[in-house]
């Protein structure tokens, strides 16, 4: 059905000039993460990127020479980690998202030359997104999933709590490490509230499954 709401996982290449797949592949072992991407104008965008990693003093000092060739802000740097705003030019992936009228999930990776992106909206605009060629000149892209977009929130905090703790002392496991009783004991709850929760945790795990299983 064209109206309903789907979710694309793609990713593209980013063309080799461009500094942050030319970092992106010289630096495998660090992890870099788009926080958010904004338009300022039809030949700007506003970006804050997160770079992780072990050993970032190298990255750190050959991305520092760059300071006349790309316009950033440090906010913040320790041993692992380093936030930095910088503009973008021509921020072509960007206004082809908005003008297709589609929801970006963050955070998107960057990694070997290449961008992850998630993004979400009706049918018929992912559709026209992929079938316009014109929006994906001089890249190669990579269509790894449409499906049914299925929302994250199915648990209360509450049941997130039960089944996180059931998982960790082996209550699921065959066979069963932890006792129903023994569990409902350490959680606080008596045995056949333990119960009827796991219940409504399955219910609610195998709908969502098998929900998710009816792809776009």
């Amino acid at each position: 059905m064209s109206g309903e709401v789907v979710q694309l996982n793609f990713s593209l290449s980013i063309p080799p000039e461009k500094w942050l797949s030319k970092f992106s592949i010289s630096y495998p072992d660090l992890q870099f993460n788009l926080l958010s991407m904004l338009p300022l104008s039809a030949n700007q965008g506003n970006t804050l990127l997160q770079v992780k990693g072990l050993n970032l003093d190298q990255f750190w000092d050959e991305f520092s020479e760059l300071q006349n060739k790309v316009k950033f802000n440090l906010i913040f740097r320790d041993e692992k980690t380093i936030l930095l705003n910088f503009i973008i030019g021509d921020p072509w992936i960007l206004k082809t998202i908005f003008d297709a009228q589609l929801f970006l999930r963050f955070p998107v990776l960057i990694q070997y030359g290449r961008i992850s992106i998630e993004l979400i909206g009706s049918r018929i605009k992912i559709d026209e997104l992929i079938n316009n060629h014109e929006n994906w000149k001089n890249v190669e892209i990579s269509i790894q999933q449409i499906r049914k977009y299925c929302p994250d929130s199915l648990l209360t905090p509450r049941q997130l709590e039960i089944l996180t703790q059931s998982l960790s002392n082996g209550f699921f496991d065959i066979p069963r490490k932890k006792s129903l009783s023994l569990l409902a004991k350490e959680i606080g709850i008596s045995p056949s509230a333990l119960s009827e929760n796991v219940r409504r945790i399955n219910k609610k795990l195998a709908e969502h499954y098998i929900s998710c299983l009816d792809t776009a």
